[in-house]
């Protein structure tokens, strides 16, 4: 099968085209720039390189495709650079990508979205996946939805603070989730690329933990004493908004981190692998590279 990936980066896009081209299929993937490409071209058949953005900049990117993968978006991570908010670029590249999708007869779109309780809807980073699927539902194309709880990936951003330093916990630290692996996330995207019928499906980890837990076993995998500092959550309101006038998008995802470290979110259906385990051997990692 010719699969287009976009969001190849990523961490489960990464994860995805992996699993792709162990299981045969002939990959296809979209880059914003050079570098990023470059970082794909060893593991991908064809590498494209344009702004999802600019409508007039995918043509062509569908043409022979049967399947497109989307898990294209701005990352949900402090470290990464970006100000356009989210509906400027995870709604808008996708609606184009869906676009030239329908153009070019792809049969079927399967895309990564989030999973999250009601009292996310009104936030920005959610509001955005919402309309990517109700678009994708109307576009006549077949459909899987793949919705995740916070993958591993993301997480790990803990280890490198908690090298450094105390990691802020929002709140009293108590609100549960269960994060997934980015692997069992590529796993669900293939049934559902795979499936006959459009599908969905709303995916975490196998262990519920709460935001404290999370923050602790950063610290556990490095082989170190917790050292968390609560932050209260009115604390933080006034550096989400303080943020929100310098970086939209920061301002967008804060107010997304600070409901997601206050409300619990647990997904109906289990991944397979654990979080400490991940961490551990990404802990190894920053040891062997610190020496």
């Amino acid at each position: 099968m010719k699969v287009l990936v976009a969001g190849a980066t990523g961490v489960v896009g990464r994860a995805v085209v992996q699993l792709l081209k162990q299981e045969g299929h002939l990959v296809r993937t979209i880059s914003k720039t050079q570098e990023r490409a470059d970082s794909l071209r060893r593991i991908v058949d064809d590498v494209r390189i344009f702004d999802a953005t600019e409508a007039a900049s995918v043509a062509g990117a569908c043409e022979g495709i049967e399947l497109v993968i989307s898990a294209l978006g701005a990352p949900v991570a402090p470290s990464r650079k970006g100000t356009r908010s989210f509906a400027a670029v995870d709604l808008v590249a996708n609606l184009n990508l869906l676009a030239e999708a329908r153009r070019a007869g792809v049969r079927r779109f399967v895309y990564v979205g989030v999973f999250t309780e009601a009292v996310y809807a009104n936030t920005a980073y959610v509001d955005a996946h919402t309309r990517v699927e109700r678009a994708v539902r109307e576009s006549g194309l077949e459909f899987g939805f793949v919705r995740t709880t916070g993958v591993f990936g993301s997480l790990a951003e803990m280890l490198p603070m908690a090298l450094k330093g105390p990691v802020p916990v929002i709140g009293d630290g108590n609100a549960l989730t269960n994060p997934i692996d980015e692997r069992d996330v590529a796993d669900a995207v293939l049934r559902a690329a795979l499936a006959t019928n459009s599908t969905e499906v709303d995916i975490g980890g196998p262990e519920t933990l709460s935001r404290r837990q999370i923050a602790e076993a950063a610290f556990s995998a490095l082989g170190r004493p917790a050292r968390l500092v609560s932050m209260p959550v009115w604390a933080f309101t006034l550096v989400r908004l303080v943020y929100g006038l310098f970086n939209r998008r920061m301002g967008e995802f804060l107010a997304f981190l600070q409901l997601a470290a206050t409300h619990s979110c647990v997904a109906p259906v289990p991944g397979k692998r654990r979080l400490f385990e991940y961490f551990e051997s990404h802990a190894k990692v920053l040891g062997a590279n610190a020496r």
